[in-house]
């Protein structure tokens, strides 16, 4: 069981992605469109990873700035706070994308959402190749999801491009 939450604490990025993926293909299984998939699957990466995810990073840059700094393998400082208030704008984001369920809405939060992880991965990799950073939070499974996702995301959004109606 500490296993579990352990796994559920720590790989945040990796159970989220994976769940919002299953999620898509449950909900269109009838369809069998890579495009319908594609356009739900984003829709459950704006719910699980954008809304539960980054309030879940939110929380725990606020309330626990100085053990997520030690995790990263980076000093405390109160650009945690700025972090923090940056998972927060994400989840308004991803949940409001989910229930709003509008193209063009869901576009811009996964734009934005995209390029800050992506970056973030770009500023793990640095801090591992250039300070030899191998704390769990920098080299872990955060610097794979917060490349990879976006990744992920765009070709999703690629696939989905001609999707245009409402999910429900």
């Amino acid at each position: 069981m500490a296993g579990l939450v352990r796994f559920l604490l720590q790989d945040t990025g990796v159970w989220t992605l994976v769940l919002a993926l299953l999620l898509g293909a449950l909900q269109t299984r009838r369809q069998g469109s890579v495009s319908r998939w594609s356009e739900a699957s984003l829709l459950w990466i704006a719910f699980w990873v954008m809304g539960v995810a980054g309030l879940y990073g939110f929380i725990a840059h606020l309330l626990f700035a100085p053990f997520i700094a030690e995790q990263i393998g980076w000093p405390n400082s109160p650009f945690q706070f700025e972090v923090a208030y940056a998972n927060l704008t994400v989840s308004i984001l991803g949940f409001s994308s989910f229930w709003y369920r509008k193209r063009d809405y869901l576009l811009a939060a996964m734009v934005a959402f995209s390029s800050w992880y992506f970056a973030d991965g770009v500023g793990h990799v640095v801090s591992l190749v250039v300070d030899n950073n191998q704390a769990p939070s920098n080299a872990g499974s955060v610097l794979y999801t917060d490349l990879l996702t976006p990744v992920v995301v765009v070709l999703l959004l690629w696939f989905s491009r001609h999707e245009r109606r409402r999910l429900t």
